[in-house]
């Protein structure tokens, strides 16, 4: 009975042994390449599979997530300025090339960062430092389009690539951070004039309106007084009979009074103290003169 039981068991082990090399089970986001007797024959995709024991084995082992590949690179522009680029490319196995995938690198890493390399320092090559800072959409398609073909032929696709970081020399960056600075300091001189122009402008043309403004009030004054003094003299000299001439000196002589009363008041009421002629005979004067005028015309 031992020697059968043993025989039994050892007959369980072995079926055993066959039914778990006979079903696999891959997990999700994975695939298998499988080979039949050395030679690949199929990929075993996510969920439940079957293998012939003995005759067929799970080989590679494929990776179908994105992937994100980290690239610094140095290179050298065409004006001689040695920058840091760091990038990073995000790819994927395509499912109908896992093939490709598995067997046509020996080390897909190191081989797509080289590519990546040799394209980034080829297009730098063309560029200066002001360039290369300014054209990263620029470089980000030609990436695109001279790794996306060569990469296909791998089997893997490129879903995006990344411009992380540029960094120039500490030197270089204080060069343009002062070249910035300039700049800065230029315009906000050349909008100060400006502004300051706009406001001497502004000034003058308000200074022109008040002045245009106070020469039409004075006028319309001086018409209203002249106006005031002919409605005066004509009703004085229909009332007293006396000619026009002489009325007109008696108004002139109360004007005279009027404007001494006025020169020796401030704005606030003070009387100033101002040296004048005390003499009539300078009242008769001025009225001397103002016939004189009227005479000539």
């Amino acid at each position: 009975m031992s020697v059968q039981l043993t025989i039994i068991l050892a007959l369980f082990v072995a079926i055993a042994i066959v039914f778990y090399n006979f079903i696999h089970i891959v997990r999700q986001q994975t695939a298998y390449t499988v080979e039949t007797l050395g030679k690949y024959s199929r990929v075993l995709m996510p969920g439940f599979n079957l293998i012939i024991p003995f005759i067929e084995v799970k080989a590679r082992k494929v990776n179908l997530s994105t992937m994100t590949l980290d690239c610094p690179i140095v290179a050298i522009t065409s004006d001689k300025v040695n920058i840091k680029i760091d990038t990073a490319l995000i790819y994927q196995v395509v499912p109908t090339k896992i093939y490709q995938a598995a067997y046509t690198l020996d080390n897909p890493v190191v081989t797509i960062r080289s590519l990546i390399d040799n394209s980034i320092r080829a297009f730098v090559a063309t560029q200066t430092h002001e360039e290369v800072i300014r054209s990263r959409d620029e470089m980000t398609h030609y990436l695109m389009e001279n790794l996306t073909a060569q990469l296909d032929k791998f089997g893997y696709s490129i879903d995006s690539f990344q411009f992380r970081d540029i960094t120039l020399p500490k030197e270089i960056t204080e060069a343009m951070s002062r070249v910035v600075a300039s700049k800065r300091l230029q315009e906000a001189a050349s909008n100060e004039a400006q502004a300051e122009y706009i406001r001497a402008v502004r000034t003058a043309e308000a200074q022109k309106q008040t002045r245009l403004l106070q020469g039409e009030g004075l006028a319309l004054e001086r018409k209203a007084i002249t106006e005031g003094l002919a409605q005066s003299i004509a009703e004085m000299q229909a009332i007293t009979g006396v000619n026009a001439e002489n009325l007109t000196n008696i108004v002139l002589a109360n004007q005279y009074i009027d404007m001494l009363k006025t020169i020796t008041t401030d704005k606030s009421g003070n009387t100033k103290t101002v040296f004048l002629n005390p003499s009539v005979s300078s009242v008769s004067d001025i009225l001397q003169q103002f016939s004189a005028l009227q005479s000539t015309k």
